[in-house]
């Protein structure tokens, strides 16, 4: 009768000791790689109905090899953190969060499951057949690396958190983060676990009556996975507090673009469904800003709250994408949200975008799929805003010019200009095209520093394009008694006669462009120079004389 007692307290003390713990998940984090062995951090978050006993500071995980010789080993995880959940939506039901951890050296290129299990859950988990008296079973495989992908490997993180939504209301929540590498990410739900991690034997829980795998949230309502971002949508129709298992599968492509499996974890998710009626009064939520760039198709756009980015929010029902004309030719395709906290997001439209005003709607179509966030609140705005067009650029030349000149410049992307205005220094303009494609300057008429440049207009807001440049007169008389140059025309040569010794030249093209420099002898070799009129300017000491050749 003595040893009958004991074992009843034995199992009553088991059940009190963990009648607390609702849900968890695994992860694993890369530290290290050696010659044979890696070191990791291995996570276990643990989720405590606060009306339990108190969490312990530390818990077993049972671990081995993937293969028929795994051998079973144990290591104890160190409470290192733990918080409250806030509940959402009017939710009063007290969660707190502990994470576990402790760094592990394990061998490299394989593969270990690690496992958790203790009883019970309490008793106001809905979908589960006698909560308090079924075990968790928590588990997750770690593949250290792989020759043919690489040589370590990172879980998705999971932060945690309560799926808390209105009931009769359709609700998103995020499973997982992206994978550190890159990996692709598939999602299954599957049934919640109940065993023994020490023998590594997990069993199907009994669903309560109402309940199954198909249907973890009851009949009539709906769970299912929006893959592309990672939530799990649910709708429930009960007010509840649920359990339900998705598996997270990390693939990852080796050298010969097959995926291979890196790892997976077994995340159980709290589904905490209640009444609107409770609920405090909803606000709408308002996009606060969006910018674009020339010739990209994404929007960058941010909100006062947080949107969740499903597939039936950000498209071109809900979203209207309007241009300076009125046109929707262009219109969103989908989103990507770019921090954890969804209030702001990569909106990708059909075509790329074009230079001039945009204008975005939000809930253009408030129907049952208009743009929902946290606790069924709605995104209904319009926002405006500018997207500038590529900066011009004047082309044609920019060395020392030799007046008198008139080269004509071009303009680039002028055809996103709908005005122009022109400021010239020492510059004349002489004409300009029409659509201000191109500019004819004339230079001078004094010799030293001049600009030329065009301020180009759209939308109102201007973008300049100018060119500066250094006048060079040539007004010298090239047969002035003191230098002769022959022949001129010339195919080869030209010969110098009367120029004194230490004279430098410097030769030029018609544009100022630096052909070739040298000791100014009795000829210049010109062979290698094109053909075309050239500037020669002579230099001793202080005196500069400028002439012009015609090679043939």
């Amino acid at each position: 009768m003595r040893r009958v007692l004991l074992l009843l307290v034995f199992f009553c003390s088991l059940s009190l000791s963990a009648s607390h713990l609702i849900t968890g998940h695994f992860s694993f984090e890369h530290l290290s790689t050696g010659t044979t062995t890696s070191v990791y951090t291995v996570k276990l978050v643990l989720y405590r109905d606060v009306t339990g006993v108190a969490m312990p500071n530390s818990v077993t995980v049972y671990y081995e090899a993937l293969g028929p010789n795994g051998v079973t080993s144990s290591v104890s995880l160190g409470q290192a953190s733990n918080g409250a959940l806030t509940g959402n939506c009017g939710s009063t039901y007290g969660i707190e969060a502990y994470t576990y951890s402790a760094n592990l050296t394990v061998n490299n290129n394989t593969g270990y499951t690690f496992a958790y299990s203790t009883c019970c859950r309490p008793s106001a988990i809905t979908n589960i057949a006698n909560a308090s008296s079924q075990s968790i079973y928590l588990s997750g495989v770690l593949v250290t690396g792989k020759p043919s992908v690489r040589s370590y490997n990172n879980s998705p993180e999971i932060v945690p958190g309560i799926a808390t939504a209105y009931a009769n209301t359709s609700y998103p929540f995020e499973i997982c983060s992206a994978d550190p590498e890159g990996d692709s990410l598939s999602f299954q739900i599957v049934t919640v676990k109940s065993g023994s991690a020490a023998t590594f034997s997990p069993t199907n829980i009994a669903y309560s009556t109402g309940y199954s795998n198909a249907a973890p949230l009851g009949s009539g309502s709906s769970v299912a996975i929006d893959t592309a971002n990672r939530m799990l949508v649910i709708q429930s129709n009960t007010l509840q507090n649920a359990v339900v298992t998705v598996k997270i599968t990390e693939w990852a492509q080796d050298t010969t673009n097959t995926f291979k499996i890196m790892g997976f974890t077994e995340r159980e998710i709290l589904v905490n469904i209640v009444s609107s009626a409770s609920a405090p009064p909803q606000s709408l939520i308002e996009a606060t800003s969006a910018s674009a760039t020339f010739g990209e198709s994404d929007i960058y756009l941010t909100t006062s709250d947080a949107v969740f980015p499903t597939s039936a929010n950000f498209d071109s029902v809900q979203v209207q994408l309007f241009d300076a004309y009125g046109n929707t030719t262009n219109y969103v395709t989908g989103s990507s949200a770019l921090t954890s906290s969804y209030d702001s997001f990569k909106l990708h439209t059909s075509d790329s975008i074009m230079p001039g005003p945009w204008t975005l709607i939000f809930g253009y179509s408030a129907d049952s799929s208009a743009i929902t966030g946290l606790c069924d609140s709605k995104l209904m705005d319009t926002l405006s805003f500018f997207v500038a067009p590529p900066s011009p650029i004047l082309v044609g030349p920019s060395d020392s010019i030799y007046a008198p000149t008139n080269p004509t410049y071009t303009l680039t992307n002028y055809q996103y200009a709908d005005s122009v205005a022109y400021a010239l220094s020492n510059a004349s303009l002489i004409s300009s095209a029409p659509d201000f494609s191109s500019f004819e300057v004339q230079w001078g008429p004094a010799n030293g520093a001049a600009s030329f440049a065009v301020y180009a207009y759209n939308g109102g807001i201007a973008d300049t394009a100018a060119i500066d440049v250094t006048i060079y007169g040539i007004g010298i008389d090239e047969l002035d008694g003191s230098v002769v140059l022959y022949p001129n025309p010339t195919e080869e040569f030209v010969y110098l006669k009367g120029v004194p010794a230490g004279t430098l030249f410097e030769l030029r093209s018609i544009t100022g462009e630096l052909v070739l420099t040298g000791n100014a002898e009795n000829r210049i070799d010109l062979r290698s120079i094109p053909s075309g009129v050239l500037m020669l300017t002579l230099r001793h000491e202080n005196e500069r004389r400028t002439y012009k050749l015609i090679k043939q």
